[in-house]
């Protein structure tokens, strides 16, 4: 009797286009280009700033976007032709306590690594990473001494 439940609920999702096309997606390599983007050395706290070792490896012929009209004008610098622009943010509960920006060059497939550092704000327990004019972050949790 299980089985023949299962074969009709089967059959009923498989009849669904938004099922079979989640499946195939599901099972079918996905070519879109994205910035992979992770911690070489964890955050910490260091001569008065928060810091942190990232590499950013492009694959798949991604063009930097750069930063926008709103994060130049809080100081962002401009991205030179293959290079990004990383905003660093130090927070606590969601709310950001100091931004930092760098640029790295990085080419396809070939990671490009960059040290990123904010002032250090007092009571911060995260550093959130993230290539401007795209969706990719990383978030490090900074750990208390005590």
């Amino acid at each position: 009797m299980f089985a023949l439940v299962l074969a009709a609920g089967g059959f009923a999702a498989w009849s669904s286009p938004t099922v079979r096309e989640e499946l195939a997606n599901s099972f079918t390599r996905q070519d879109k280009p994205l910035v992979e983007l992770y911690f070489i050395e964890l955050p910490s706290s260091s001569g008065g700033k928060l810091r942190a070792q990232v590499a950013v490896t492009p694959h798949g012929d991604v063009p930097p976007a750069g930063p926008s009209s709103r994060e130049r004008a809080a100081g962002a610098p401009k991205a030179a032709p293959g290079t990004f622009v990383l905003k660093t943010e130090a927070g606590r509960g969601g709310k950001t306590l100091a931004t930092g920006w760098v640029t790295v060059r990085a080419a396809d497939g070939r990671p490009g690594v960059v040290d990123v550092a904010v002032p250090e704000a007092k009571n911060a327990d995260t550093l959130r990473v993230t290539v401007t004019g795209r969706s990719e972050y990383i978030v490090g949790r900074l750990e208390s001494d005590g």
